[in-house]
Order: structure tokens, then C-alpha cells, then sequence
């Protein structure tokens, strides 16, 4: 579902979805190019919320029997609340995504990034679910 690959995928594994929904599972790569000492900037976990709507999207159409989208983008950053400066590669990282409103092909998301639980990233996002393919 996501057209992501290598150190650009951040998303792992879902562990639950349903139509407005998703709980996953994330992990940034040691070899990812922002990462430095063991770490990226918070503002990779928004790349993370994106694919997590991005896997919802891919999931609730193959649920409904639609054709896939070819691409999806991120259309904008609404608001950001980073609780943490820098979030650590190599961990898991527990991502949440929840439908907020949609006019297809656009929807917006509010979407929460959690390290060892605790909450290090707020955020809305709009996303544009792409072309047909």
C-alpha cells in the first residue's frame, strides 16, 4: 500500500484498524539520512502519521472492493505539537491515525506518535489520497 521503500518506510505493522482508524506500529531506520547520533528530528514522525493515513486509506479500500491509488501526498500540516525534540531510531514507535473529516480525495487526520508510551508527537494533518491506477 505504500509506495515507500528502504529507510523511507517508517511504518511497520498495523496492529488494528477500522473505517476511521488506525494503530500501528513505526520504526526509524539507523541508516536514515536525518538521523544523527541515534536519533531524527520530531518532525519525522509526521512522515510516519502520513503513511499510517496513507495505510488506512489502502485498507479501507481494499475493504470496500475499490481500485487502489496509484499516489497520495501530504497536503498540509494543520497544527504540530512536538513533546519531544528528537524522536530515536532503531525503537518502536506507536502511531495512531484518526479520520477527522474527508471530500475525497482529500481527508484530514489527527494523528499522535508515542515513544515507550508516552506521547511525543500532536498533530492534524490533510492528506490527498492521489490518482486511481
Amino acid at each position: 500500500m505504500l509506495p515507500h521503500t528502504r529507510t523511507a518506510r517508517l511504518l511497520t505493522s498495523v496492529i488494528r484498524s477500522d473505517s476511521s482508524s488506525i494503530d500501528a506500529n513505526g520504526r526509524i531506520p539507523g541508516g536514515h539520512p536525518l538521523v544523527v547520533a541515534g536519533s531524527a528530528p520530531a518532525f519525522l514522525g509526521i512522515e510516519l502519521g502520513a503513511q499510517a493515513a496513507a495505510a488506512l486509506e489502502g485498507l479501507a479500500r481494499a475493504g470496500a472492493g475499490d481500485p487502489p491509488m496509484r499516489t497520495g501526498r501530504l497536503a498540509r500540516v494543520r497544527e504540530a505539537i512536538f513533546l519531544l525534540e528528537r524522536l530515536p531510531a532503531e525503537t518502536d514507535l506507536r502511531v495512531v491515525a484518526e479520520l477527522e473529516g474527508a471530500a475525497p480525495p482529500l481527508a484530514i487526520y489527527r494523528i499522535r506518535v508515542l515513544v515507550e508510551g508516552r506521547e511525543a508527537i500532536r498533530a492534524t494533518i490533510s492528506t490527498h489520497a492521489g490518482e486511481r491506477s
